[in-house]
């Protein structure tokens, strides 16, 4: 008789055998950072704009930073930072990190009464009264001057640490600088705050411990009011940790190409991984999708971390066609997953240029620090999450939490060292997904519906909020029709929602909101298609009772297409 998937654990064999007995680190983050380039201080950290700064700089800098915010913010405060990646951002992080002060990483977009409702989640005691923000947004931060607890702002600039600025940007930036000076005078730079000592006395700081947070993280919010992920120094470094002994060729000096936000974990954990492993973090901000194979040949990056819609750009470049990528290990995508087709399509595309790798799809959220699953080499799966990374645990459970067999669906709970504290100041949403199972461990559990097959890979097959339960009890997953509907080679994306079932006084059926490749047309001969392919692959429940042929889809701020727009459109 057989274990269940999470005591058998037979993706273990994936692994490579400095994975089965991992130490993780139990100190701060950037005392971890020293320490593991403590010999590598003249290797370049980071690259911006043509600037190089080395490893040492980089801990010159950052402990400077730390010395003026000693005296300037108390510890265990929360620190509120709405901008995109610049090294500024890299630096402030460690700085704070170094000073146990909480940084509030935040989506710039966000509404700015969406801001308010951050800063009002902050206890009184937490609140540190300083934002950090690029100079193009002060128009909309400074409005939170006496509207909130934020009493000072200081501004990033995209041309510091440049050497090349592009023009456009160069220009906009010095506008924008000008307009500071004469609109918000009382806005400081970040060169101001860091050359003037405060008044504060922190001589001590608060103990290390396990528990001991980091930053926030605030969740995409497509179901509601976003929530803030708080995570902990040890999970940050157990997510880099698990990386490391993953098996990825990941070496001292390899270049990995940076363009996703640092107000997502994904982005945060891709950073300090690539720091802690001595890799040259070529930064891009902003990040122009469109001229994404240019950014890449460019920096010659061996890995990059991004959404499946950047590497399709890649396949029609003439520059990737023309010079191959001979250079390029490992492409990895995150976010909602990737189809089947797409990951079979590309994965066989870059390996035709001469890429280490094909596609490299994994699944994670947030709340594990972004790190879950991947695919890997050979070892991999086309539309399949992958297989558990060392370190950590998946099972497949029902609403009991008892764990189910292999390729069962229920809900994907996941066990990692990575998890986080806890969502900051919500701890009646905190313990819905942090759940203390029998075997006496707290399990994430994910919301997600999925099932692992008998190699120990995940395979996702949604959310649980998106099943659409028909009148009769019929439960239809909607990937299940989008990957059917996928089938046909016009089809370029679908999304299946649930929509009232006007015949009962109760359930749902499914409706496909499909996008048609380029140059398609929306004829009724192209549907019918679909349908016959939709009838001969799914059972009479799950066949959508209606289709609607659309140019785009509407997204969320994370720039996931928003299911709930979807939904109220048929309200």
């Amino acid at each position: 008789m057989t274990g269940k998937p999470s005591e058998e654990m037979k993706w273990t064999r994936f692994h490579p055998d400095t994975s089965k007995s991992i130490v993780y680190p139990e100190v701060p983050v950037l005392d971890l950072l020293k320490e593991e380039n403590k010999n590598r201080k003249d290797y370049i950290a980071l690259e911006y704009n043509d600037t190089e700064i080395t490893y040492g700089q980089l801990f010159d800098s950052i402990d400077h930073l730390s010395s003026i915010i000693k005296t300037k913010i108390q510890p265990c405060s929360i620190v509120t930072i709405p901008t995109i990646p610049t090294p500024d951002l890299v630096l402030l992080f460690y700085a704070l990190s170094d000073n146990r002060v909480i940084s509030d990483m935040i989506d710039p977009r966000i509404s700015l009464d969406g801001i308010k409702k951050y800063l009002m989640n902050y206890k009184k005691e937490e609140e540190s009264h300083y934002l950090f923000t690029l100079n193009l947004l002060n128009k909309k931060m400074n409005q939170l001057l006496g509207n909130s607890s934020i009493e000072k702002i200081v501004n990033f600039s995209l041309t510091d640490h440049s050497t090349k600025t592009p023009l456009p940007i160069k220009i906009l930036s010095n506008l924008k600088d000008s307009e500071r000076k004469r609109k918000y005078p009382d806005n400081i730079t970040m060169d101001e705050f860091s050359n003037i000592k405060g008044t504060l006395d922190n001589s001590k700081i608060p103990e290390f411990n396990n528990e001991t947070p980091v930053t926030i993280i605030h969740t995409g919010g497509t179901t509601g009011d976003p929530k803030g992920v708080l995570l902990s120094h040890y999970g940050l470094n157990a997510a880099a940790w698990n990386i490391k002994h993953s098996g990825i060729d990941l070496q001292p000096k390899d270049k990995f190409l940076h363009y996703m936000p640092l107000f997502i974990a994904y982005g945060l954990t891709m950073v300090h991984m690539s720091l802690l492993m001595g890799m040259r973090v070529c930064m891009i901000s902003p990040f122009n999708p469109k001229k994404i194979d240019n950014i890449l040949f460019k920096h010659k990056a061996q890995h990059f971390a991004g959404v499946p819609n950047h590497i399709m750009k890649l396949k029609n470049s003439r520059l990737v066609k023309k010079e191959g990528l001979s250079f390029l290990k490992t492409p990895t995508v995150g976010g909602d997953g990737i189809d089947a087709g797409v990951h079979k399509e590309f994965s066989e595309f870059v390996l035709s240029k001469g890429a280490q790798h094909g596609i490299c799809p994994g699944y994670s959220l947030t709340e594990a620090n972004s790190v879950g699953t991947v695919n890997l080499g050979q070892l991999n799966k086309y539309g399949c999450a992958g297989y558990p990374l060392p370190g950590i645990k998946f099972g497949i459970f029902d609403e009991n939490q008892n764990e189910l067999d292999y390729n069962q669906k229920g809900e994907i709970c996941i066990l990692t060292p990575s998890r986080m504290l806890g969502y900051h100041n919500n701890q009646e949403e905190t313990d819905v997904i942090l759940q203390k199972h029998p075997d006496s461990n707290i399990w994430i559990h994910t919301g997600d519906l999925g099932e692992i097959d008998d190699d120990g890979f995940v395979h996702v097959v949604g959310r649980i909020k998106d099943m659409i339960i028909r009148h009769d009890g019929f439960k239809i997953f909607p990937k299940v029709v989008e990957e059917a509907i996928g089938l046909h080679p016009l089809v370029d994306e679908c999304r299946v929602v649930g929509i009232r079932d006007r015949s009962y006084s109760q359930g749902e059926l499914a409706k496909a909101h499909v996008i048609l490749k380029k140059g398609s047309s929306k004829t009724s001969h192209i549907l019918h298609e679909i349908k016959a392919i939709c009838s001969d692959v799914l059972p009479e429940y799950m066949l959508p009772v209606d289709y609607s042929f659309r140019d785009s889809f509407p997204r969320t701020l994370l720039g996931k297409v928003d299911s709930i727009a979807l939904k109220n459109e048929d309200i």
